[in-house]
């Protein structure tokens, strides 16, 4: 009964990238897998879905049940609707980034990001206010696509994908040393990704 009624909810549902090997393993074997360091099980994971499954000893209705809470939860309280108002100006030459001229040389007047206008003049500002914004929205897209080859562990660089790196938050950093197209180029690929491609509008400044 918990396997027909448990088994495709998202209480029993995670991302790996070796769900191949880990198949239909007992639960304490999927989480302590280390195959030469290389084929590792949610003990070695650093996705946030996986983080509580570090601690667990078993997994039964009531793990799966109590995980679906917490992820339900982180679900109302990313996507909630937020308490605020915006007034936007009539006729602002608002325009969508996939649609706008590219920035070379252009300052921003501002910007507006899932209904929420921000204050930045510059792209380099805009540029690391959306990537936290999306970071801290769904940080396990960022290591399951190539938006990710520019996160770094570390401020120093280590190779030649991050050589000016610019804090994310506590932990990660990102990729900073590129031109205004660049950036937006960057944007416009991490918005395609997460299937935002309208929630970005730019002015440009007169």
């Amino acid at each position: 009964m918990i396997k027909e009624n448990y088994l495709n909810t998202i209480g029993n549902l995670t991302l790996s990238g070796n769900n191949g090997k880990l198949g239909n393993k007992p639960f304490l074997e999927k989480r302590e897998m280390n195959v030469d360091g290389k084929e590792q099980g949610y003990q070695f994971s650093r996705l946030w879905l996986n983080r509580d499954l570090k601690e667990k000893s078993r997994w039964d209705k009531e793990e799966i049940e109590s995980r679906a809470n917490i992820i339900a939860h982180r679900f109302v309280k990313i996507w909630g609707i937020p308490d605020i108002q915006v007034e936007l100006e009539t006729g602002s030459n608002e325009v969508n980034i996939f649609d706008a001229e590219e920035p070379k040389f252009k300052k921003l007047e501002y910007a507006i990001f899932f209904n929420q206008k921000l204050e930045v003049t510059q792209v380099a500002k805009l540029y690391i206010e959306v990537f936290k914004q999306l970071f801290d929205l769904q940080p396990e897209t960022f290591f399951t696509s190539d938006i990710g080859k520019r996160i770094s562990l570390t401020k120093s660089p280590k190779d030649d994908d991050v050589r000016q790196a610019v804090q994310l938050n506590d932990t990660y950093y990102i990729e900073a040393n590129i031109d205004n197209v660049g950036k937006f180029d960057r944007i416009k690929q991490a918005l395609t990704i997460f299937g935002f491609e309208d929630e970005l509008l730019i002015k440009y400044a007169d």
